[in-house]
């Protein structure tokens, strides 16, 4: 049992289908507002103006609503949530209250934890070693961080020893998706803690659910924003639309990407924030087991001892076993190490995952493998990556991207969230934001 859970390591149905909207691919259409992207922060946004009375457009490039947010439930026979897994914080989190409400299995998420060293369980004066190295590494961030040093946890933490590595893993990779020398520490500190919660049938199910009173037109990508003028002009792969306003909330990885232009280009400013706030890496190996190899209850975690890396990233997995009671467990990875495994190829990932549980459980580990299923979120072009965390120096750059451009460019989503940023409930609260000072402003 750790003494700190994973969010403390921080201080760690379709959508509602409206009538096509482009009669011809130069078709204007004269709205109040444009909203680009449907995820968490599109969907709020779009549902709080259209409450104030403003007509609203909302655009997904994709085929599908809910961006980092997707349920698989085809190839398990149970719901792997291959993006966003948890409801952080859930004291603060709308949508553990309308899953709650609306006949959703929300339940907070166990403090089981297994910790291995080699093949076996950790004894009692390596895991004292283990909590020590741990207490260090939060205390120098912590500090750092409330001193708003705007430096990178691997500038201040000291000498860990055998256990930094695994210190290294648990605290970057594995919460921030980046690995501790990439991120901020005063961003790091100004993250919300709280409780995690689980939906047993999946966040992606459940988002869809929250989400299917507003019109969204798919496969609608923005290609670019004119704002030289009155208003803004959208051009889009089906046509053209004019509004008052637009809300850009696709992630700061598209943002930096440049598959939308803006003409005039943004600020150099809020370019500049847009690089210092790169996604992160991060994602599941989904493994559905026939066997309970940990001997864990439901939703526990796994975790090792960590003695290897790769370019200086920790190599390594954090897992949540038996998730939700079905034998399904999660493999997660994150930071470089992360990225290095996507781009070696689709099989990457799963190799390293049975060879470290070969490794420490024995060769016929893997006979008790039913199936398997991931999602690469660094090469899907709506995403380019996990979440986004602040450079070191870089922490400015959340309060930039908030800051609306000539009152007719809005940015949303978890990356402008000041305290929630890398959850579905930060994305959501930032598009409310935004919708008010819209309101405000038209």
């Amino acid at each position: 049992m750790t003494e700190i859970s994973r969010r403390q390591l921080l201080l760690s149905a379709a959508a509602f289908s409206a009538a096509p909207l482009f009669i011809g691919r130069a078709q204007a259409t004269d709205t109040d507002v444009v909203v680009i992207g449907a995820g968490a922060a599109g969907i709020s946004t779009a549902r709080a103006l259209k409450s104030r009375g403003y007509s609203v457009i909302t655009i997904e490039a994709s085929g599908r609503i809910g961006g980092r947010i997707l349920t698989d439930n085809e190839s398990f026979g149970v719901p792997f949530d291959m993006g966003a897994s948890r409801l952080h914080n859930r004291e603060n989190n709308p949508f553990a209250d309308y899953g709650l409400a609306n006949g959703f299995d929300i339940y907070r998420a166990p403090d089981e934890t297994l910790m291995y060293v080699g093949d076996r369980s950790i004894n009692d004066s390596e895991q004292a070693a283990f909590f020590q190295a741990q207490r260090k590494a939060l205390r120098a961030m912590w500090r750092a961080g409330r001193d708003e040093l705007d430096v990178s946890p691997a500038s201040v933490i000291p000498d860990l020893g055998d256990w930094g590595l695994t210190v290294d893993f648990l605290i970057g990779a594995y919460e921030i998706a980046k690995d501790l020398d990439s991120f901020s520490c005063v961003d790091w500190y100004t993250a919300a803690g709280g409780s995690d919660f689980y939906c047993r049938q999946g966040i992606g199910t459940l988002f869809q659910h929250s989400a299917r009173d507003v019109a969204v037109q798919t496969d609608v990508t923005a290609e670019k924003i004119r704002w030289g003028g009155q208003g803004v002009t959208i051009e889009t792969s089906e046509g053209t639309i004019t509004a008052k306003a637009v809300v850009v909330t696709v992630s700061t990885g598209v943002l930096a990407s440049g598959d939308i232009e803006f003409d005039p280009p943004l600020p150099v400013k809020k370019q500049e924030a847009i690089q210092e706030l790169p996604m992160g890496h991060y994602f599941h190996v989904g493994l559905q087991m026939s066997k309970n190899i940990f001997g864990t209850g439901a939703d526990a975690y796994f975790n090792y001892k960590v003695e290897e890396e790769v370019d200086g990233s920790p190599k390594a997995f954090g897992a949540l076993t038996n998730a939700g009671g079905t034998d399904l467990c999660y493999f997660d990875m994150g930071g470089d190490f992360a990225k290095h495994l996507l781009e070696a190829g689709n099989n990457a990932a799963y190799d390293f995952v049975v060879s470290e549980l070969k490794r420490m459980f024995g060769n016929h580990i893997e006979k008790y493998i039913v199936e398997s299923n991931s999602y690469d979120w660094l090469h899907d072009p709506y995403t380019y990556g996990s979440y986004a965390a602040a450079k070191p120096g870089g922490f400015w750059a959340r309060d930039e991207m908030r800051e609306n451009i000539a009152d007719r460019i809005w940015f949303a989503g978890e990356a402008m969230s000041d305290d929630d940023w890398s959850t579905i409930a930060g994305a959501h609260k930032s598009g409310l934001i935004v919708a008010e000072e819209i309101s405000e402003v038209l």
